[in-house]
This record gives C-alpha cells, sequence and structure tokens, in this order.
C-alpha cells in the first residue's frame, strides 16, 4: 500500500518497551533484528537490540536507571568526545560491559545459547580491547598496560579484581603495538569482532 509509510524501527523498539512478557519483547527484538540483518545494519543494531533486550521483566527490576545523557567521570587516558560527552561515555561504559559479559559467560549457559552474542568469547582478550581502542582513538595511541586496566577496572567498577586486567594471563600485550601485516589471522579476525561492537560508538551521528 504506497501511501502507507514503513514502519520505523524507533515505532518497534518503543512497543518492545511497553511489553509485560518476556516473549512479547523477544518476538519484536527478532523482528527489528531480522530487519538489521536484510538491510545489512548489524553492527549499527548492536545498541537497539540491547536497548530492547532491557527492557525483559527480569533486566528491568536488576537494571538502574541511568540517564545517557547524565555527566560521568571517565579516566584521562579516554579522548575527546569518548570522555567528554555524557552520551558517548556512557555507550562506551555499556560496550565495556558487553565485552566483559561475552567474554565471561557461563560455559553451561553458552552450550544451550540461540544467539550468537550468547556464545562465550574465549578467545578474545583485553589486550585485543585495548588494540581496538588505541588504533580506533578511543584511548590514547601511547596507553599503558597499566592505564589501561585500571581504565577497566574502573568502568567494571568491582566486577574484576584490582590489577587483575595488566596482569591478565590469557593474551599477550605484545599485539598491541604489531604492525596490521604482523598480526595473525587469528588476532585479526578477533579484533574485527570486537571492532563491530564499537562501531555504535565510532559511526558518526547521522
Amino acid at each position: 500500500m504506497p501511501s502507507i509509510k514503513e514502519i520505523p524501527v524507533r515505532f518497534v523498539v518503543e512497543r518492545a518497551k511497553a511489553q509485560d512478557s518476556a516473549e512479547a519483547v523477544m518476538t519484536l527484538r527478532s523482528l527489528v533484528a531480522d530487519w538489521y540483518e536484510e538491510n545489512h545494519y548489524t553492527l549499527e543494531g548492536y545498541e537497539t537490540l540491547r536497548e530492547i533486550e532491557d527492557c525483559l521483566p527480569e533486566r528491568r527490576k536488576k537494571a538502574k536507571t541511568v540517564s545517557m545523557t547524565e555527566p560521568v567521570i571517565m579516566p584521562g587516558c579516554i579522548l575527546g568526545r569518548f570522555r567528554t560527552n555524557a552520551e558517548s561515555a556512557n555507550l562506551l561504559i555499556k560496550i565495556i560491559h558487553e565485552i566483559h559479559r561475552r567474554m565471561n559467560i557461563p560455559m553451561e549457559e553458552s552450550r544451550k545459547a540461540k544467539r550468537p552474542e550468547d556464545v562465550r568469547q574465549t578467545s578474545w582478550t583485553w589486550p585485543h580491547v585495548m588494540r581496538v581502542m588505541a588504533r580506533s582513538g578511543i584511548v590514547k595511541e601511547d596507553i599503558t598496560k597499566a592505564e589501561f586496566g585500571a581504565m577497566i577496572e574502573q568502568i567494571l567498577d568491582g566486577k574484576v579484581k584490582p590489577n587483575s586486567i595488566r596482569r591478565v594471563t590469557h593474551g599477550d600485550y605484545n599485539i598491541v603495538k604489531l604492525y596490521d601485516y604482523d598480526l595473525s589471522k587469528g588476532d585479526s579476525d578477533i579484533c574485527n569482532e570486537i571492532l563491530g561492537l564499537f562501531m555504535p560508538l565510532l559511526m558518526p551521528k547521522i
């Protein structure tokens, strides 16, 4: 029917937020996810899909209400708008939490996962994250692993032990300084996967 405009994604998201059952929320999430995939906007849709998932009844009870425009204090090693702009800073925090979640999904849950994002990422390491953030201009290029570890620990706010990130035994911080052509295909693929999570933060606002 040419006289009727296409239903915008934002409308579906708001409908999902208004649902009382997890089944209804996830039905609408699947609809939005399918639209993003069909139109090749999978990376851009990451934040929207997470917003819908936060509407699940069990998450509503646990979630803290955080305004995306509420000022946050970010470490000085984070650059520009990623530190000074409240919306960008809050989105960066959410992405770091999401990376940590994917690295630590219980194996029992991972084996039963029906979505790729719910499979534990056993090959991801914090050195991979550090490389992606430095190469993307989110943190200063000469950031040390001590500064990076302290930043991640501050953002994760008690979810990791003090000094555990910079002393990580899973991963090699030497990959941070390697040229692209010296990076193994496995490490390159992992960095591209992690970069995908940062795309909603890095892409210019339209």
